[in-house]
């Protein structure tokens, strides 16, 4: 191979490299912009927990519109989005009842997540540790009560929030 052409070669390459690194800039910068859309699920949860300083947490569970099993559609611990929903989150979908489970860093409520009067799954509430086990589901049926009053129907739950 002549010096020209080794030439030619190394050039080629620094150009398809300089373009790869361009394409994955791009790339993740648009991803980036994209994953800043959240659904007003999403929204609604952090805006709650912002008004709520004994929680440490809220999650929503529910079927997503072209679905049919339980998920976690927004949760502010975000790793937990599109988690299933555990047997705990289904027994409260199916008797309408609260629960509360003390955990090593406070205390866990599941209530029914209500809309137009039906049950469309969970409202999961982190109480932080310093909180009374003693009244803790009626806290938390308040505050589930604040959540289901912005929500007039679950299809407004995937809608898209800038």
């Amino acid at each position: 191979m002549t010096r020209k052409q080794k030439k030619t070669i190394r050039g080629s390459a620094l150009k398809l490299l300089v373009f790869i690194f361009a394409l994955t800039f791009v790339t993740s910068s648009t991803l980036v912009a994209s994953s800043k859309n959240k659904i007003f699920a999403q929204t609604l949860i952090e805006q709650t927990l912002a008004k709520h300083p004994e929680l440490e947490g809220i999650g929503l569970g529910t079927t997503a519109m072209n679905g049919t099993g339980c998920v976690d559609i927004a949760d502010t611990d975000t790793n937990e989005i599109g988690e299933k929903c555990d047997k705990g989150e289904l027994a409260v979908i199916k008797t309408g009842k609260p629960t509360v489970e003390k955990e090593s860093d406070g205390y866990d409520v599941t209530l029914p997540f209500e809309v137009s009067g039906q049950t469309i799954g969970t409202i999961g509430l982190d109480f932080k540790l310093d909180q009374q086990r003693t009244g803790l589901v009626d806290k938390g049926k308040a505050i589930a009560k604040e959540i289901e009053e912005q929500v007039p129907s679950k299809s407004k739950l995937f809608e898209n929030v800038k």
